[in-house]
């Protein structure tokens, strides 16, 4: 969130303005829609200039760390939503209550943390973009969907660990970690089979990569997954971002399939 805020935002979060009592409640979308196939952000080199220089807000001075490798913290997380949406983030960008990113209060702007729900052992993988949350304890707020996909949407609060993410050496340990699956760049998940279709030659005429369409398991309306790989190493990945940076394409997200999948084109 915006460090103009003064608190972190979760669900049930009000904020009392100081003209006119009027009370302002942040909590989920009134839309109900299936997080669970967003896929987690991508960890990428940053080529520009970081958001990382010394702030103060209420008194408070935060010095934000020049590296998020090497971080770790157990602590209270917490979310933002509606309240937020589509506004401007510390960062610059808008956020997205149903994006895959973070707010953190002294992690460099951008960066990427891992973030794992010790009550259930779910982990997801966030972009950094926004400073907060400034509420209490609590280290991390996320986007809602990534509440949801850690199982703490509904009580608002949960104790997580966030690991700070080496970008360059990130591809190489995942894929490293499961020999069993395989590293894919998703480039889009579309409701129509034969648009996914003309995005898959677009993008194979732009990159000359191997690419597919993946058809979903969802019911009745399955989505078709525009996915390029797989990837090789970390240094594939970055040349396969450049290439989709060069054609001007929308942000890619990774994903992981097992290699005895068979998914067709």
């Amino acid at each position: 969130m915006n460090t103009k805020s003064i608190s972190g935002s979760f669900l049930g979060l009000t904020l009392l303005l100081l003209s006119g009592c009027v009370t302002i409640e942040d909590g989920p979308p009134k839309e109900k829609r299936d997080v669970s196939q967003i896929p987690d952000a991508i960890p990428v080199t940053h080529d520009g200039q970081f958001k990382d220089s010394p702030y103060e807000l209420n008194g408070v001075t935060y010095t934000p760390m020049e590296t998020a490798k090497g971080y770790e913290e157990e602590g209270v997380a917490s979310w933002y939503g509606t309240k937020f949406h589509g506004k401007q983030t510390a960062n610059g960008e808008v956020y997205d209550l149903y994006g895959m990113t973070a707010a953190h209060k002294t992690l460099p702007l951008p960066s990427y943390v891992k973030v794992t729900n010790r009550q259930n052992g779910k982990s997801v993988v966030l972009r950094v973009n926004d400073r907060g949350p400034f509420h209490g304890d609590r280290i991390i707020d996320l986007t809602y969907a990534a509440a949801v996909k850690l199982g703490f949407a509904n009580t608002g609060v949960a104790n997580v660990l966030v690991e700070g993410i080496d970008v360059k050496s990130f591809a190489a340990v995942k894929t490293a970690e499961d020999d069993n699956q395989q590293l894919f760049v998703q480039l889009a998940a579309l409701k129509n089979y034969h648009y996914a279709q003309v995005l898959r030659r677009q993008v194979a005429e732009t990159i000359g990569s191997d690419i597919k369409v993946v058809k979903g398991e969802e019911q009745p309306d399955p989505y078709y997954r525009v996915r390029i790989g797989p990837v090789q190493t970390p240094e594939h990945l970055e040349e396969l971002l450049d290439k989709l940076d060069e054609g001007d394409f929308d942000v890619p997200y990774l994903v992981y399939e097992e290699v005895t999948d068979a998914a067709g084109e």
